[in-house]
């Protein structure tokens, strides 16, 4: 019940979502700090720290009802504050015998399994040249669609 739930609410928020004004980021990609802010232009959390590299790290979630879902997102080459690829990531416990042929049937993601029942869902996002508020926005949407998709499958 939950994941029709949350499967609806979340095909809803899509259509209410759309940037009314697209701002452009430099080339070389995104910094967290933008990132985070484009999140919050489509009513996520976010929030800013750093990974065990020094990075940029964005701990994320968007509400369905009273249920706060919680992701991250990585950043990768990383150079004077920008990076040029964006990684999202989710972990739950599921069915890891369904991650081979979820993984044949998804295009934008890919799962893993990390040990008895944990599997992770990521997504990656290439910013380097030509990102904005939309597309970071965009990605954000397709990718909180997949995990909901993958939840619902593998969960």
């Amino acid at each position: 019940m939950i994941k029709t739930v949350l499967f609806t609410a979340v095909a809803a928020s899509f259509a209410l979502a759309t940037p009314l004004l697209a701002k452009d980021y430099p080339n070389g990609g995104v910094t967290g700090a933008e990132v985070a802010a484009d999140l919050k232009g489509i009513d996520q959390t976010a929030d800013v720290g750093k990974d065990s590299a020094g990075d940029p790290l964005v701990t994320a979630a968007f509400k369905v009802g009273d249920t706060s879902i919680d992701y991250k997102i990585f950043f990768y080459g990383c150079k004077e504050g920008r990076c040029t690829s964006i990684q999202y990531h989710v972990a739950f416990d599921g069915d890891v015998s369904k991650v081979a042929e979820w993984n044949k049937s998804n295009r934008f993601a890919r799962a893993y399994v990390t040990d008895k029942s944990t599997i992770h869902l990521e997504y990656d996002v290439d910013v380097e040249k030509g990102a904005n508020t939309a597309a970071i926005q965009n990605s954000a949407q397709r990718f909180i669609a997949v995990m909901v998709q993958g939840v619902k499958v593998l969960g």
